[in-house]
């Protein structure tokens, strides 16, 4: 099993960075770790926005859902409330999957 030259921990084969310190590990193929590499930056990019329109699609449903459920039966607009929950977590989501973004970006720039 191969080895990371920075922290010396073990790796498994076709890993791109290091579990443990993060740092690149340069083979011999370093542009096919490259598009691997941009390859997550594209998914972390897809999901952020997927999460971000799932958001605003909570957020507003439960707005609107809850604004009308409250005036016409009272209690049952706490559903509303739940939607605009998940609206904020989805928010999180999507700002986990951006700070992934950039943090592949950087490492990516680094390799070039």
């Amino acid at each position: 099993m191969p080895c990371c030259q920075h922290c010396g921990e073990i790796v498994d084969e076709g890993v791109v960075f290091c579990p443990k310190c993060g740092e690149i590990l340069a083979g011999e193929d370093t542009e096919w770790q490259e598009f691997q590499i941009q390859g997550e930056v594209d998914e972390a990019k897809h999901r952020a926005n997927m999460y971000t329109i799932l958001a605003i699609v909570l957020a507003t449903v439960g707005l609107m859902g809850g604004g009308v459920l409250c005036v016409g039966t009272g209690s049952v607009g706490f559903f509303g409330i739940a939607f605009v929950c998940l609206g904020v977590g989805s928010t999180a989501w999507a700002g986990r999957y951006e700070h992934k973004a950039r943090s592949l970006k950087r490492q990516l720039s680094r390799c070039n």
